[in-house]
């Protein structure tokens, strides 16, 4: 390639004929500007995730003491008219805070134990029905304890139920 006064011919020439800023890319605040957006996007895609995590357990830790408190107090509302004669009094069944069993208590956290709420209360004089009262409090991951919203409340009737069977 020939030059002429220190300067090239041709598309050397184009090239070397352009200011050097021109050429070199991007400017220091155009990388700091797009990097910060890179690393505030980053950071709300890193939340959300944690959002949505929290959400889920907290989701499913209401379902499984929805679904606990339902199981109990069905246990009890099925039993016979007999055993609520002899045994929902409440010296016979008190009403307490019972610590739920290890099998029923996995979808919980391990930091605390979940219990549940068991009542049978009589109505009437005579007693005419009871009311069985089911509730489930759960721990929380910060140490604190959640309850459901409403308790499970239902009516057990003296009606024998099982007559429609017999066709009587």
């Amino acid at each position: 390639m020939k030059t002429l006064k220190g300067r090239t011919r041709g598309l050397a020439h184009e090239q070397c004929s352009r200011p050097a800023r021109a050429s070199s890319g991007f400017t220091l605040v155009e990388v700091m500007f797009a990097s910060s957006l890179g690393l505030l996007l980053f950071l709300v895609l890193f939340e959300t995730l944690l959002f949505c995590r929290r959400s889920a357990a907290n989701l499913r830790w209401q379902l499984t003491a929805d679904a606990l408190a339902f199981d109990a107090a069905w246990d009890v509302f099925n039993r016979k008219t007999e055993w609520f004669d002899l045994n929902a009094t409440p010296t016979a069944f008190p009403a307490g805070w019972q610590a739920v069993p290890p099998d029923r208590s996995s979808a919980f956290l391990r930091t605390g134990t979940p219990a549940y709420y068991l009542e049978v209360q009589p109505m009437g004089r005579p007693v005419t029905h009871w009311q069985i009262i089911a509730n489930v409090q759960w721990p929380l991951p910060n140490g604190g304890a959640r309850r459901l919203a409403q308790p499970y409340i239902l009516e057990r009737h003296r009606a024998d139920r099982n007559l429609f069977r017999s066709g009587l």
